[in-house]
């Protein structure tokens, strides 16, 4: 083969290689981008939640009832494994150390 030819081949070769690589490591940065918002997004809702049930707890007299608590703990360990911080926490302490509400 000639080798002007094969520089050539090899060239175009090393080309497509490199933009194909590029192309791979621009989705998957994009995608981690995307990813990371999604995260954080329903990290801030599911803390959104946690001060809803706290303020319906304050309202019903700082009481809760069983169902309460129990939704409370579940939104929280959600919260808790997107690494949520410790105003979550603290939310969900008041709720599980109020005095529980007797049934009716």
């Amino acid at each position: 083969m000639d080798p002007i030819v094969q520089s050539v081949i090899i060239w175009i070769i090393t080309g497509l290689l490199g933009a194909a690589v590029g192309a791979a490591v621009s989705w998957w940065r994009g995608s981690r981008r995307h990813d990371r918002a999604l995260e954080a997004g329903v990290r801030e809702l599911l803390l959104c939640k946690l001060e809803q049930l706290r303020a319906q707890m304050v309202a019903g007299g700082g009481v809760a009832d069983e169902d309460l608590k129990s939704r409370s703990q579940r939104i929280y360990d959600a919260y808790h494994g997107l690494d949520g911080n410790g105003h979550g926490t603290a939310i969900n302490d008041d709720i599980q150390h109020a005095p529980i509400r007797p049934r009716q």
